[in-house]
């Protein structure tokens, strides 16, 4: 395969270690992992072979949000001082509690009449250093889940866990499979499952004339409430399956909210993340409520147009040009909530709106000079950003959102806001040379609970070198 075809190897970006020396609860952890050319290692470090015989080294780097925490892959080349490289990222399809499942290519595969080869792992957080695993799963029946698709699932009371993807019956929009993985039979087995009674949304969110999507159900996300799992479709519902253990499953249909009058003319067409998300808010390690954010945007005022200055030079015959206009977006978002255990869709309250105009900015000057300049007005610039994608965190308290000063920029920020007041609460620039275009790869997870802190920082992370020397960054 040409060189060109494979993924560079980047080294991660160290994380900072001014936000305590603890592990934090929950993170934002990229869906995408590093691959990186040298062997990399911290406390979380965990080592496997894939199912073609390479040595595959993984590790955490945690942060606080809204920074970005991240996984890391390392495969030697057995001999050369090398590392394999990718023609697609590893990636975190999804976590539960201290468990992982990650989505690894074969090295250096080459593309076979479109199909890729691929290995899924268990990672198993463990508290002291050297003792997280990583189990090479058996392949299941399907050649590839949609990350979607899939949770994992934590067994109360051992070691114990679960995967299960739900996949839709060909043909067939009201009956699903579910492909599942017991960790204690070793093996994936695939089992048919409808859903128990008729389903409520098609009464309270009917599925509109102008809809580009007209599928009853299409996962876009999967949240776990204890021994519940609930496959979420973003613009209409969630399957919620409460016992995923059961020889036959069944599931039941929970409708979400209906959307704001505004964004009624796009319900039901295209992706829905850029406006709406959805969390299960944890407390003492056990899920308490869901909660589910809808986002509106429209476009605002555009600013004092401004002239560039003229250029006295002979070739000079624009100097009259203005420049770009950047229109203000005004954006609000409403959360709503549910409890625990989940009832009906009458159960669901509206919290709380989190409106652009309102958030508060100029009391944290720290916070203020991470933001992106676009005049000399925070608040300003939080109106004039293009923002979207929200992200509820796990505790309840705070919602983020991607941004950037043009859509197509590659520079971004997660800017994170806390619900309860209305303040700007943390802003982190992304790694762009990962996260360039308009879309989020990056999830919630509280595994980082269950790990020691690992920033990248000196003292944490080892580097070993093609010398074999090992040196500390």
């Amino acid at each position: 395969m040409e060189k060109g075809w494979l993924l560079p190897l980047l080294l991660p970006p160290p994380l900072p270690a001014d936000d305590g020396g603890v592990s934090p609860n929950w993170v934002y952890l990229e869906a995408k992992a590093y691959v990186s050319p040298d062997a990399v290692s911290n406390a979380t470090t965990a080592v496997s072979t894939t199912s073609t015989g390479v040595r595959i080294n993984v590790s955490f780097c945690l942060t606080r949000p809204p920074r970005l925490s991240y996984l890391y892959v390392h495969c030697p080349r057995p001999g050369a001082g090398e590392a394999y490289r990718f023609t697609v990222d590893p990636q975190v399809i999804n976590t539960h509690t201290d468990v992982a499942l990650l989505r690894v290519p074969h090295p250096n595969d080459e593309l076979n009449h479109g199909i890729k080869s691929f290995d899924y792992f268990v990672y198993t957080a463990r508290p002291r250093p050297g003792t997280s695993s990583l189990r090479l799963l058996s392949n299941p029946r399907v050649s590839r889940f949609r990350n979607e698709e899939v949770a994992i699932v934590r067994c109360s009371g051992g070691t114990r866990y679960i995967i299960a993807g739900l996949m839709p019956t060909i043909g067939r929009p009201m009956e699903f499979k579910v492909q599942r993985f017991d960790s204690d039979v070793g093996r994936w087995k695939s089992t048919a499952v409808s859903i128990s009674e008729p389903a409520e949304r098609d009464r309270v969110l009917p599925i509109p004339d102008t809809a580009s999507e007209v599928f009853f159900h299409c996962t876009s996300k999967v949240i776990t409430l204890g021994s519940t799992i609930g496959w979420v479709d973003l613009w209409r519902g969630i399957l919620l399956c409460d016992d995923v253990l059961n020889e036959h499953p069944v599931l039941r249909d929970l409708p979400l909210p209906k959307p704001a009058k505004r964004n009624r003319k796009s319900f039901c067409r295209g992706p829905p993340h850029y406006y709406r998300d959805i969390t299960v808010v944890m407390q003492d390690s056990a899920p308490s409520g869901i909660k589910y954010v809808e986002m509106v945007t429209c476009p605002g005022d555009p600013p004092p147009r401004q002239r560039r200055p003229v250029q006295h030079t002979d070739d000079s015959d624009s100097s009259d040009e203005e420049e770009e206009e950047v229109v203000a977006c005004y954006w609000k978002a409403k959360v709503w909530s549910m409890p625990i255990p989940v009832g009906s869709w009458e159960d669901w309250h509206m919290e709380c709106t989190v409106d652009v105009t309102d958030i508060a900015v100029d009391d944290n000057v720290r916070y203020s000079e991470l933001l992106p300049k676009i005049g000399n007005d925070p608040k300003e610039t939080l109106k004039r950003l293009v923002t979207g994608f929200p992200t509820l965190g796990m505790d309840g308290d705070v919602i983020s959102f991607l941004s950037k000063i043009k859509r197509m920029d590659d520079k971004g920020w997660v800017i994170s806001v806390d619900l309860r007041n209305k303040t700007l609460q943390g802003v982190a620039e992304l790694d762009e040379r990962k996260n360039f275009l308009f879309k989020r790869y990056y999830n919630t997870s509280e595994i980082s609970k269950y790990l020691i802190k690992a920033t990248g920082e000196a003292g944490t992370l080892v580097r070993t070198g093609v010398d074999g020397v090992s040196r500390k960054k």
